[in-house]
């Protein structure tokens, strides 16, 4: 079974995956194939993903049911978005290729909500087995596996910061932009960028701002910078568990592009440094990490440019390298 479709920034995600049913009980957890669980026990199915023409990607699930345990009743074939609904996925292809016969597709059903929808089903008749196209609620995953979080940081290094506001710039073209996750110590956690009108607040949480026009505060150096501004009321440092600053790169990657990333404490020296060009894929590139430790915050220069992941916008991949768990949703510019 062959799942083909679109990505790019704004699209949702989606996968493939297959749930083994053995006719006792609920589904179990072993019995799911998918991203990040990429063959089941038996090795009789296993999932792989790879980058198709176009930016397209291909979710590929290959089903030896000859080789299934006798309890195995049936393989349901199913289809999860995340991040919208799926009727927003472009250029969608599924296909079943069947060993000696010409590849039957199966109709895109677009479905609109709900953990997934069961698009066909392999089940046994007799001593064989059948396949049939379906268009319907599928049962909740079993303890569905989220992509892996790394480990967890070290102890926070780099220098102490606070109180006062420290200012974060980018000297870069119009097609990249500067954006911070936050973490609050009561729980709440967020993006601030410029996509959805999502600029945060500095005197109220996330106590973190994003300005275009380089006066994001009030201070006397804050005439200093032109263009985006990122700026951090760390008078409220006690509040904050973390926060990322990052730049993405909209329809596109870094490649050559390089630039100075000014980092102005109010109190302090400053944290100025080169961003030096990345070739390949990089859509996002961290460049501070302000963490937490005991009672004060800590600032590390990150400087880190992350492999773009098919079917992830830069800041879900900003997220998942960093384990900051959000749930995202398409936002309008």
């Amino acid at each position: 079974m062959e799942f083909e479709r679109g990505t790019g920034y704004g699209i949702p995600r989606a996968d493939l995956c297959a749930l083994v049913l053995t006719g006792e009980g609920p589904p179990q957890p072993a019995g799911v194939v998918r991203a990040g669980a990429s063959a089941h026990p038996s090795g009789a199915v296993t999932h792989t993903r790879h980058a198709g023409p176009g930016g397209r990607v291909v979710d590929t699930l290959v089903l030896d049911l000859a080789s299934l345990e006798r309890a195995v009743t049936a393989v349901l074939l199913v289809i999860r978005a995340e991040g919208g609904p799926a009727g927003r996925i472009p250029a969608v292809r599924l296909r079943a290729l069947t060993e000696g016969r010409p590849p039957a597709r199966l109709d895109w059903p677009g479905p609109t909500g709900g953990p997934g929808t069961a698009v066909g089903e392999c089940y046994r008749d007799g001593d064989g087995w059948r396949l049939r196209a379906l268009s319907r609620a599928a049962p909740p995953l079993p303890d569905t596996p989220r992509p892996a979080a790394p480990a967890p940081l070290p102890r926070p290094e780099g220098v102490r910061v606070g109180p006062g506001l420290l200012r974060v710039a980018f000297g870069a073209p119009d097609e990249v932009d500067l954006c911070a996750l936050f973490e609050l110590a009561d729980g709440r956690k967020g993006v601030v960028q410029p996509l959805g009108g999502a600029r945060g607040a500095l005197w109220l949480p996330p106590y973190v701002r994003l300005d275009d026009d380089g006066c994001g505060g009030e201070g006397d150096d804050a005439g200093d910078f032109t263009g985006p501004l990122l700026t951090v009321n760390l008078d409220h440092a006690p509040l904050f568990r973390r926060v990322l600053v990052f730049l993405a790169v909209r329809g596109g990657g870094f490649g050559r592009l390089a630039g100075q990333v000014a980092v102005r404490p109010e109190y302090g020296m400053p944290q100025d440094f080169d961003l030096a060009p990345r070739g390949g894929d990089s859509a996002a590139c961290a460049l501070l990490l302000l963490s937490r430790d005991g009672d004060t915050l800590r600032m590390r220069r990150e400087a880190r440019h992350l492999p773009a992941l098919p079917g992830l916008s830069p800041q879900r991949t900003v997220d998942y390298a960093y384990g900051w768990g959000l749930r995202w949703t398409p936002a309008q510019s």
